[in-house]
């Protein structure tokens, strides 16, 4: 029943005056309630097409709950219902009986429905008729909504993981509507958990973890406990696969926009340019500036061809850049010697350690820390290069793989390129304008990765530590290095010498790197 069949239904009844309230107008808004009770039992209405749909699944609850709360009335808090008690009584007459039209000036004033003031006007002359307290506040806290349905946490964890990867198959297990799931999901009960699958360590990998993130702490001291070494001389280089475009990309449309259409000859084959990027360490100064921005390079593995032939965007004899499709162990030592040590050269800031040690990973194009070519060459300048491997299977070991890659990554899809010139200049371009200061917290990210691959014996089931580094920043608290506890060393230290995980050999310390001067 709407609102004007519900003003007809009074009028009708005679209890249309305003100076009294009667039995039926009670019942008739149990019925209203059960009404509205009967509309929250219903189920939401969902597609086959479950995984397609999932997040417009998503969309249509919200967006049907916020339907939802828009038309619910509001709840009147209780200092206004006390006000309007006192108004209601200052203009009663002795026997109780409230002035023609006073309801229907009050529900305008206060803005809420007939029945509410209705039922306050009610509650409180009972009240005082009784003798009794007069108290009309909202009944509705603590004892109001829709009742959980799930008590027990066993129930839900019964459900096998395989069951409970989108709420539709989560809902089907425990046989109720996706809704109820979703609910569980907004109160808290359940959360999201995207899982990534993670490099396989053997217990040999775990000690050469162990072993490597122990080499680059320092010892304990009488004044301090031990801590990693800042890592200033440290360069972490790696080569990625940047392409030409994402073959999913998510746009924010307006209403009446038309959707954008990206098409290509294969999703199999989309322009692709690798580079070697190289990062150290930035320098800030006491106030926070930056001093220098640790960025060494970033550079695409290409050849540059001439045009055979004529066509639509260039003529013949035109130098082109073709991408290399081939990353071989000579192609990676040319663009070590003739692009990485001159541009290390050229950028190191002056008053920096000239010993500088280059970590890279353990791919097979790699070369070795004693090919002769890159010792024949590292030496020049001044400078003393070297190169180190870091443990197999440990990409969270280095920072372009921990965050760096993935940020300059979004931030090249946003130019769009269409020609292999575009695409490297986006990604120069994205390399160029990355923050500094971001880069730091990487480093400092690191050094908590460390801390928590001891924790886990080498291993890598651990929890991305969380240290709110920016907040620290803001207030002058970032640390340049992290401490570990005496007890986690020792630990560490001890389980590898029990042969716990690998080898009869007891552990010895590896040569720690270079203080940074």
């Amino acid at each position: 029943m709407d609102e004007e069949a519900f003003e007809a239904w009074i009028l009708s009844s005679g209890v249309g005056d305003d100076t009294t309230i009667g039995e039926e107008e009670l019942h008739f808004e149990e019925h209203i309630n059960a009404e509205e009770e009967e509309e929250d039992n219903e189920v939401w209405y969902f597609s086959d097409h479950e995984s397609e749909n999932e997040e417009q699944t998503m969309n249509e609850l919200n967006e049907d709950r916020g339907n939802e709360e828009d038309n619910k009335k509001p709840n009147l808090p209780n200092n206004i219902r006390r006000q309007i008690v006192i108004e209601m009584f200052a203009s009663a007459s002795d026997e109780l009986v409230l002035p023609r039209g006073l309801l229907t000036t009050l529900r305008q004033k206060y803005s809420c429905s007939r029945s509410t003031m209705n039922r306050i006007w009610t509650l409180a002359r009972k009240q005082k008729i009784d003798g009794v307290e007069v108290n009309v506040a909202s009944r509705k806290i603590g004892n109001c909504g829709r009742k959980v349905k799930f008590t027990d946490d066993e129930a839900l964890r019964r459900v096998p993981l395989k069951q409970r990867t989108t709420i539709r198959s989560f809902a089907t297990a425990l046989e109720v509507s996706p809704s109820t799931v979703y609910r569980l999901l907004k109160r808290g009960i359940l959360r999201s958990h995207t899982n990534s699958i993670k490099p396989k360590l053997t217990p040999k990998h775990k000690v050469a973890r162990m072993k490597f993130v122990l080499s680059q702490s320092i010892p304990k001291s009488m004044n301090e406990l031990p801590k990693f070494n800042h890592l200033y001389n440290m360069i972490h280089i790696d080569e990625k696969w940047f392409f030409m475009s994402k073959i999913t990309q998510r746009f924010y449309l307006l209403s009446e926009e038309e959707d954008p259409y990206r098409a290509c000859q294969s999703k199999a084959f989309i322009t692709k340019v690798m580079f070697l990027a190289a990062i150290a360490r930035p320098w800030l100064g006491p106030t926070g500036d930056i001093l220098w921005d640790g960025k060494i390079g970033i550079f695409p593995f290409i050849d540059e061809v001439r045009a055979q032939r004529w066509s639509a965007n260039r003529p013949a004899g035109t130098i082109e850049k073709k991408a290399k499709q081939s990353i071989t162990k000579e192609t990676i030592r040319e663009m070590i010697i003739n692009k990485l040590l001159p541009a290390i050269r050229a950028k190191w800031p002056e008053n920096g350690c000239k010993e500088i040690w280059i970590q890279q990973d353990n791919a097979r194009p790699h070369i070795q820390p004693n090919d002769a070519e890159f010792l024949e060459a590292c030496r020049e300048g001044g400078f003393e290069i070297n190169i180190i491997c870091q443990p197999a299977q440990s990409p969270d070991l280095n920072i372009l793989d921990l965050g760096f890659f993935k940020a300059i990554q979004s931030i090249q899809h946003q130019s769009f390129p269409k020609t292999v010139d575009e695409l490297i200049k986006s990604v120069e371009d994205a390399y160029t304008v990355y923050e500094p200061r971001i880069i730091n917290y990487t480093w400092i990210h690191l050094m908590y990765v460390m801390v928590e691959i001891l924790k886990v014996k080498g291993g890598n089931n651990y929890k991305n530590p969380h240290n709110s580094k920016k907040k620290m920043d803001r207030l002058g608290l970032l640390p340049t290095t992290v401490e570990i506890s005496e007890e986690l060393v020792n630990d560490t230290v001890n389980l590898l010498n029990q042969d716990i995980v690998f080898g009869p050999e007891p552990f010895e310390a590896m040569e720690l790197l270079p203080e940074d001067q």
